[in-house]
């Protein structure tokens, strides 16, 4: 019986040394360098995460054997290569560096005392690279307090454990943000570089318009086929004709200018825009991608502040776009997500204090008959209604216990309902009664909050799943003058964004106006 429990012990005990790690020849050295000073140019961050890889391997190296680099290794720094398509350059991260490093260690003398050293301070700068660029790629450099960081940072050490023991090329893949947008974007940042290794993009001259021909022509000739909006060989021609005027329009279209297919002003300073420009604002971009949270919701709403439409989106394609009225600069409409819960119809606006101190009271001082013009009605803040004639106007201090709200009806500055997804910023979807402010091209007029030129259309989508609601009912509630809550079942994301630049559902690249300056106070 001894026997046979000694040889079950002996056997367990073999299974478990075979399970760990072999000592290597390089790990003494690799030890020395990890547990010493980080090594230039490394952030503290990073270095902590270099230390727990190694200790998790028993400081057995990852990417050389007893005697020079291996194949995964020359998969890393191909991946490290690859990092100007997420909108930085390998040299941040010693890509050339690496490589010049690589093929030295291969010239050491096997036998040479330096090899295991070289080999060692090779791995751990290899590590260190592809873990800076893995943070890089995952939640970015950048910080923007504007904008609520809403991505959880993987799991940077394990994520690089598994890599090494498998495919390397994998690296930059699995760290990026999991969104179809972000690769469509990424790969048009790629495209970009391409074009400026091809020469760039000339300068246009001049305004031109169809049946031109010239030296201006010529020149956008040139400029909309580096771009890609002018098929085929630009100098068979000098011509402003039909196919030039089509891909005029299509790049008005991709950057938010009336599509005339006349190179106005406005055209021709957007095609002036550097490529050098271009590429930093693609690269600004795909850094809010990182800000964003993995899951948007299967079905959820993106509105897209510069771009001034709400996009109600499906399992990532949008169902469904409404232009939009955001913040004027100054009354920023906020950045963040939310969950869309309860749909108001006939709802009363509780006016915020800023604006009852900065508008409203100014507004009543010169003119007595304003609250009754305006449907406003006072309330304390118990809720009990106050008469205005009532009211010392005079005494600041009284008024402060006061708070202001119009009454629901067609001049509600909210119009006939509002889309409610509580938050800090106390901001919502809602209906205005100034629908002319649609039709302009820029639309940053409200106080922050987003007027929906669709109104019914919204309430009908939102609330499609409620047999009660139809379009009857839901006509019927906004404009009934009697607020009604209607309590969702089912939370519907709602993401407020800041995208300058996106790639549409047919590869289109968009590029919109910086309304609020954000692209020029945002590093990357």
């Amino acid at each position: 019986m001894f026997a046979v429990v000694l040889t079950t012990f002996l056997a367990a005990s073999a299974v478990a040394c075979s399970s760990a790690r072999k000592p290597h020849e390089v790990s003494p050295a690799l030890e020395t360098i990890v547990s010493g000073k980080a090594l230039p140019n490394v952030e503290p961050a990073v270095w902590t995460d270099v230390r727990a890889f190694y200790t998790q391997r028993e400081h057995a190296p990852a990417w050389v054997d007893n005697r020079r680099p291996t194949s995964r290794a020359a998969d890393a720094i191909t991946v490290l290569n690859t990092a100007r398509r997420h909108g930085f350059s390998p040299d941040d991260y010693g890509a050339k560096e690496l490589l010049a490093m690589s093929q030295d260690v291969e010239k050491i003398d096997k036998e040479s005392p330096q090899r295991l050293q070289h080999n060692a301070e090779f791995d751990a700068k290899l590590t260190a690279a592809l873990l800076a660029f893995g943070r890089d790629v995952a939640i970015g450099r950048a910080k923007d307090p504007r904008w609520k960081s809403q991505r959880k940072a993987p799991d940077f050490v394990a994520a690089l454990a598994k890599m090494a023991d498998g495919d390397a090329k994998d690296w930059a893949d699995a760290m990026r943000p999991p969104h179809a947008e972000y690769d469509a974007l990424a790969e048009a940042l790629d495209a970009l570089h391409g074009q400026k290794e091809k020469g760039g993009w000339v300068s246009v001259p001049a305004i031109a318009k169809p049946g031109a021909s010239g030296a201006a022509v010529v020149a956008l000739r040139q400029r909309l086929a580096a771009s890609g909006h002018l098929k085929g060989d630009p100098a068979a021609s000098s011509a402003y004709d039909g196919e030039v005027e089509a891909a005029v329009k299509s790049f008005q279209e991709l950057h938010s200018i009336k599509a005339t297919g006349i190179v106005d002003q406005p055209t021709l300073a957007a095609l002036n825009v550097p490529l050098d420009t271009r590429i930093r604002q693609v690269a600004l971009n795909l850094q809010r991608w990182r800000w964003m949270p993995d899951d948007l919701g299967v079905r959820h709403f993106l509105v897209n502040v510069p771009y001034f439409h709400l996009i109600a989106r499906e399992h990532g394609k949008p169902v469904m776009d409404i232009r939009v009225v955001v913040g004027k600069v100054g009354n920023n409409t906020p950045l963040f997500s939310d969950e869309m819960e309860s749909v108001v119809f006939s709802p009363y606006w509780n006016i915020p204090d800023s604006i009852a101190q900065g508008e409203t009271l100014p507004a009543i001082a010169r003119d007595p008959n304003y609250l009754a013009r305006q449907n406003i009605e006072i309330v304390r803040t118990s809720g009990e209604k106050v008469n205005a004639g009532d009211v010392d106007w005079s005494d600041p201090e009284a008024l402060k216990g006061f708070a202001f709200r119009q009454r629901p009806g067609s001049g509600n500055a909210l119009g006939h309902v509002k889309f409610l997804f509580p938050n800090a910023h106390n901001v919502y979807l809602h209906d205005t009664p100034a629908d002319n402010l649609f039709g302009k091209p820029t639309r940053a007029f409200s106080h922050g909050c987003i007027r929906v030129e669709e109104p019914e259309q919204l309430a009908k989508y939102v609330l499609r799943d409620y047999g009660e609601w139809d379009e009857s009912s839901i006509g019927a509630a906004m404009h009934s003058g009697v607020e009604k809550h209607v309590k969702l079942k089912e939370k519907i994301p709602v993401h407020i964004v800041y995208l300058t630049s996106w790639v549409d559902e047919n590869g289109g690249l968009h590029f919109q106006p910086d309304i609020y300056g954000y692209d020029q106070s945002t590093e990357n």
